[in-house]
């Protein structure tokens, strides 16, 4: 047995005196058990914790209500410290309490793709139309396709207050006060964003019932802001103030025991002992660094990679030889058991943000569909001092945009490069395309001799990278679409 294993064989044999523990025993066990129940609360609650850093961090900047929305108007930039962002769309958010509003209705213009979560990053119940269950989803892949339409947000429970007044609406239920709203807006040219700004600030959020507050659209691109979720003790102190600001959750029983235990708790004040605290400090950092080595390794997961003989791996799990099926529900439940995936899970809202029937569905031309690359072709992890080439193939199947964008492995944000305006390239830029119509792009910390599509990176950083499509097509699904991994190349080619 290696020395690895030494504190677990000296937990296993601390000394009972008849049956009790000793003091020293007790005192040993009763501390490892919060500690092991803190870093497991961690992972359990970065859902919640990681859309309460969204709202504080934008709020902040911007202000605070309903009716404000950070609008990235020039595209979503390393300014914006959140994870895994979409640079290659004009961003929308806006947070909500419905405890505050009341029924919350949200006017969609046509055009965009949006999606509402409750504060535990649960997709909102919308309604079943034609056999088909909305779940999130507002705008292209929602009840409105793309349209237009009218949707109304109430507390899960809640009922019309007189026949027929929500007959007009789209209804979403929560199971939270507090709502996050996604909106995506789209362009055609990076040199013309004015659609997809035009498309965000069209929406309008305001109350059923009395008057509403005009909408701010917060011009957020050029703001720095922080929206991270914390990982040290002050998670729990985040995590506490949103138990105490909302509605008992009835969901996971045991969880919330666990947060009890450990001093959050609805009514109750939230003051830990001085050595609770270091523990609670010690268990975040602790959380935080599992959550990133299930993130590092979620290659070696069952049923992760997309294809069996690339580094792609999905965050809803897929079975290689069936990509209109995803293993896992949107709230990372095993489809089959309804158990919780509890590292995908991690992997999900340590990593990224958001998720609605959108980016699970498995329909053509709607929604979207994405993979992360953490290892080159050798099974390496990607480091910012490499170069690296990957070829993508011809005509990649999105119907609206595929974009390429490379983040920071730390925060999970935009790699943050002297010089560079975004960490991405899309099918909007000015692409290079090799004699087949397939696309070569290189990374890396200086632009290769030659290459013509490149996106720079910074040494002593380690990134990964998500290619998107939005709405993929059929060549997705059927799996004729594979696109390369990274090859790293020698420093005489870099």
């Amino acid at each position: 047995m290696t020395s690895d294993f030494d504190h677990y064989r000296k937990l296993a044999a601390l000394p009972f005196d008849g049956g009790y523990p000793t003091d020293a025993t007790a005192r040993t066990l009763k501390e490892e058990l919060f500690f092991q129940r803190a870093a497991q609360a961690y992972l359990w609650a970065l859902p919640a914790v990681n859309v309460c850093a969204m709202r504080d961090g934008l709020g902040g900047a911007f202000g605070t209500g309903y009716q404000v929305m950070s609008v990235f108007e020039q595209r979503l930039k390393p300014l914006t410290v959140i994870t895994t962002p979409n640079c290659d769309v004009i961003y929308g958010m806006a947070f909500a309490d419905l405890s505050a509003t009341g029924p919350l209705v949200v006017e969609a213009p046509a055009g965009i793709q949006g999606l509402v979560d409750d504060f535990w990053h649960r997709p909102l119940t919308g309604p079943v139309i034609d056999g088909v269950q909305y779940l999130g989803d507002i705008g292209l892949p929602g009840p409105d396709h793309g349209a237009g339409g009218r949707y109304l947000i109430v507390p899960d429970g809640a009922e019309p207050q007189i026949p027929g007044e929500w007959d007009d609406f789209y209804v979403y239920r929560s199971r939270t006060d507090g709502i996050y709203f996604l909106f995506r807006g789209f362009f055609t040219s990076v040199d013309d964003l004015s659609p997809g700004v035009a498309s965000i600030e069209g929406i309008q959020l305001h109350p059923l019932h009395g008057a509403a507050k005009p909408m701010e659209y917060a011009h957020a691109s050029d703001v720095p802001v922080d929206a991270l979720f914390p990982r040290d003790g002050s998670f729990f102190t985040a995590l506490d103030a949103f138990v105490q600001a909302d509605r008992v959750d009835q969901t996971d029983p045991y969880m919330h025991g666990v947060l009890a235990a450990l001093g959050i708790r609805k009514g109750q004040v939230f003051d830990p002992a001085p050595r609770e605290r270091e523990l609670l400090d010690l268990a975040a950092q602790t959380g935080w660094k599992t959550a990133k080595t299930l993130a590092a390794e979620y290659d070696r997961e069952p049923y992760a990679l997309w294809w069996p003989d690339r580094q792609w791996v999905a965050h809803a799990k897929t079975l290689q030889d069936d990509f209109w099926h995803t293993l896992l529900d949107e709230e990372f439940r095993d489809r089959t058991t309804g158990h919780t995936d509890v590292n995908a899970k991690a992997h999900m809202f340590v990593n990224h943000y958001s998720i609605s029937t959108g980016m699970m569905s498995s329909v053509v031309g709607t929604g979207a569909k994405y993979a992360n690359a953490y290892r080159d072709h050798d099974g390496d992890l990607l480091t910012g001092a490499n170069s690296y080439r990957i070829t993508l193939p011809p005509n990649p199947p999105a119907q609206l945009f595929w974009s390429l964008t490379l983040y920071d492995a730390d925060t999970a944000a935009e790699v943050d490069a002297e010089g560079q305006t975004f960490s991405s390239l899309n099918g909007m830029n000015d692409i290079a395309f090799d004699p087949d119509g397939s696309i070569t792009i290189h990374t890396g910390p200086a632009r290769p001799a030659g290459a013509a599509n490149w996106i720079k990176t910074v040494p002593g950083h380690g990134w990964f990278a998500i290619v998107r499509f939005y709405g993929p097509e059929e060549a997705f699904f059927d799996r004729q679409y594979t696109p390369g991994d990274f090859e790293k190349l020698p420093t005489a080619d870099a």
